[in-house]
């Protein structure tokens, strides 16, 4: 007797399938997950919405007229299993042009994978299992509610044991079954012990080379090979050596003579967005593309780190590819557009004549509006725009914000700036309001929001600086003037209506951006910043960061937009104690001992805080994840940017981390700093600075070195600075004290 029945099944007849029986086979059809990923994109904290291997997903129950239950568990690997993505035939499993695959762990998830059709990317798999004699009364999909998702089976037959005996074939159903198939002899699922310890064992040896888990964190050996910075004092700062010294060299190196920054280094694996392991071998997802956000922020990495030169040919053909709107004559409105940067400057009309089209990326410039114009403007990467003025601003001040620098250069300063006043004069075509510059691309998203409109406000700033520099008054008040407008639509419209806080809902991607783009044009010291917008982020900050200390202080979701600008923001802020534990955290997700390049920075990453197992997810090493991780270590460090004549140094270590750090070029100063510094213990902390220049001229009158953070009790504190002890002044910012010890540079040579 055979019989196909969809699922879930409930005999209400009493009909022959429940009569007699004897040694049953079920073969269930589907096996796979809606929705069918790992996790949502760019990764997860959420235990809810990541799917691990091996994880239990429901059950497959079998109930018995007589009252007998038998659940067989739905576990990825071993019942259930990825079909979309699997189809990419991802290592470790497949060879593909590279002979990635090991056969060992081939052969363990063959061994494993009990559904049939599983490892051949079928669209329909096959579970086949065992029953017990007995009249069958239902068969349910029961679903873990703790789990976004379901699990999609769509029918079974049912086999009685004289037709299982005779290797028929299954038929009138959704799909047709060989029970002769051999698969089946080994992988046939007893019901009465569903869940042999082969198949644990298995899994967790697939787990054991895909993932990290909290264990690899107590042992992190001292990095080999560090470059000029040096973390110490617990395993997560052995890595952060590491990780530092090995993006910062990636970095470089993908950085061509001409100036392009590939976004995906040379033959870069992805681990795709909603991935669940596996990976793609020389995905090479972003190698031709030079995204304007994503470069800029690696500009001025570069030029922290001291590669100027590297920085500049950035700077430079960034610039060229601004300028193809106004070279080709592109217009709107009958208005020639001036020259701006797009999402992607090398495909500057990527998103209006291709994502618009074929993705249907949302966007207000349509050809019912525009007429045939609609496509010209490309898109509105605002933030991008910004930060690439930012880039170019902090390279010049880097070399000495020479004159000649800003001549040479003075076609493009002028058009960037122009650029944003023309979206300010031309409303009806750039869609301003309020003073707010519109976006389009994922830092607005069809808004007007701070993470766009910020870095545009302080690029006007700093392009109206080097105006002046070479006696541009007019455009310099000119832009002045257009930053004033940004800056008065961002106070009417992007804080709270008491104008205490930030309106987080507008903010632009995941955290609040003010401090760490503040930090960008001002420095490390919060006193130097505008004080009503970061007393705004203090007053916003239980709010940023409550998801994320809810997830043990993993904040995914693009690891530079997610974890590392809420790094960026405790450090910055003097949140010391969640500055810890988001710096720790990041070195957790950067260090992967069992993949390719173990420390280099993931584009996001998926992880279960509560058993403390992690994953990489998409594009390893992307270029704005991996420069907005370079910044947390910056800040960590301590040597800010000279600003004003004035060099400050203010380490914000991890709670029992030392640094040092070796002949480091401070940005925007001709000198060299080596620092040694130790967290406090004890009420005293050591700090050692030594300052070297070839011309002795080029050294600051004095150093300003900031000691902390000392619990908020402590009104004072004994300050070691190279070897000689201060009694200094304690006060609070953030959630501790800290003091401040100012000496000639002089002494410090």
């Amino acid at each position: 007797m055979i019989k196909w029945v969809e699922l879930p099944y409930k005999n209400t007849n009493n009909d022959a399938t429940g009569d007699g029986f004897r040694g049953s086979m079920l073969y269930v059809t589907g096996g796979y997950w809606d929705p069918d990923d790992g996790c949502p994109s760019w990764g997860t904290s959420d235990p809810k919405r990541v799917r691990f291997i091996g994880d239990k997903a429901g059950k497959i129950r079998i109930s018995f007229d007589d009252g007998r239950i038998f659940d067989v568990p739905l576990i990825f690997g071993y019942t259930l299993w990825y079909h979309a993505i699997w189809n990419e035939r991802p290592t470790p499993f497949f060879d593909n042009d590279w002979n990635t695959a090991e056969p060992e762990y081939v052969e363990i998830l063959k061994d494993t994978l009990y559904l049939k059709g599983g490892f051949e990317g079928e669209k329909t798999g096959i579970l086949a299992v065992k029953l017990p004699a007995g009249n069958i009364s239902c068969i349910e999909i029961v679903a873990d509610k703790e789990r976004e998702g379901r699990p999609v089976f769509g029918g079974a037959y049912i086999v009685d044991s004289n037709d299982a005996l005779n290797n028929v074939k299954l038929t009138g159903g959704a799909v047709e079954i060989d029970t002769a198939d051999p698969f089946y002899c080994g992988h046939t699922i007893d019901a009465s012990a569903p869940l042999l310890h082969k198949v644990v064992s298995g899994l967790d040896q697939i787990c054991e080379r895909l993932h990290t888990y909290a264990r690899d964190f107590r042992e992190i050996p001292p990095y080999p090979t560090p470059g000029r910075f040096v973390f110490s004092g617990s395993p997560e700062a052995n890595a952060a050596t590491g990780i530092v010294a090995v993006n910062v060299a990636n970095l470089v190196g993908r950085t061509e003579p001409d100036g392009f920054i590939h976004t995906s280094y040379k033959d870069a694996p992805s681990w795709r967005y909603d991935g669940f392991g596996p990976y793609v071998e020389k995905a090479n997802s972003y190698y031709d593309a030079y995204y304007s956000r994503d470069c800029a922020r690696a500009i001025m990495t570069l030029n922290s780190y001291g590669y100027t030169d590297k920085a500049d040919s950035g700077v430079h053909l960034g610039n060229k590819w601004m300028m193809y709107y106004p070279e080709q004559k592109l217009t709107l409105g009958g208005k020639q557009i001036p020259g701006h940067f797009s999402v992607i400057p090398n495909k500057p009309l990527i998103y209006s004549t291709i994502l618009v089209p074929q993705a249907n990326w949302p966007t207000r410039y349509t050809k019912e509006k525009f007429g045939d114009e609609y496509c010209n403007l490309g898109n509105q990467e605002t933030d991008g725009h910004g930060l690439m003025m930012m880039s170019a601003y902090k390279v010049w001040k880097n070399i000495g914000g020479k004159k000649e620098w800003v001549l040479d250069n003075w076609k493009y300063i002028y058009e960037a700036a122009y650029w944003i006043e023309w979206c300010l004069e031309n409303p009806d075509l750039s869609f301003v309001e309020d003073g707010l510059l519109y976006g389009e691309t994922e830092a607005a998203m069809s808004d007007w929001t701070l993470y766009a409109n910020l870095p545009c406000y302080l690029g006007l700033l700093e392009y109206s600086e080097m105006a002046e520099a070479i006696g541009r008054t007019d455009e310099s008040k000119r832009w002045l003037k257009a930053a004033g407008t940004i800056k008065g639509g961002i106070d009417k419209r992007l804080a709270k209506s008491d104008g205490r806080s930030w309106d987080l809902e507008h903010k632009g991607f995941l955290h609040d951006p003010a401090p760490y783009m503040l930090s960008d044009h001002y420095g490390f010291d919060t006193a130097d910043m505008p004080e009503v917008w970061i007393d705004r982020s203090r007053n916003s900050y239980d709010e940023d960061i409550c998801e994320t200390k809810k997830a043990s202080y993993y904040a995914p979701g693009g690891l530079g937009y997610g974890h590392s600008n809420a790094t960026q923001n405790a450090l910055i802020l003097d949140e010391a104690h969640d500055a810890s534990e988001l710096v720790k955290a990041l070195c957790r997700i950067c260090y992967s001992p069992r993949l390719p390049e173990p420390y280099m920075v993931p584009e996001g990453v998926s992880v279960d805080p509560t058993r403390g197992i992690l994953r990489r997810q998409g594009d390893l090493g992307n270029l704005v994840q991996q420069a907005e991780t370079m910044k947390c270590f910056l800040l960590v460090s301590g040597i800010s940017p000279v600003r004003n004549g004035v060099l400050k140094i203010m380490p914000r270590l991890p709670e029992g981390w030392a640094v040092n750090v070796t002949d480091f070029r401070a940005e925007s100063g001709a000198f060299n700093v080596t620092l040694s510094a130790s967290y406090p213990e004890n009420g005293t902390q050591n700090i050692d600075v030594r300052l070297y220049a070839e011309n002795p001229d080029a050294l600051p009158a004095d150093v300003k070195v900031r000691f902390g953070p000392f619990h908020t009790s402590q009104r004072e504190a004994t300050a070691v600075l190279n070897g000689k002890e201060y009694k200094i002044a304690l006060k609070q910012t953030g959630d501790s004290n800290w003091g401040w010890l100012t000496v000639p540079a002089k002494e410090l040579k």
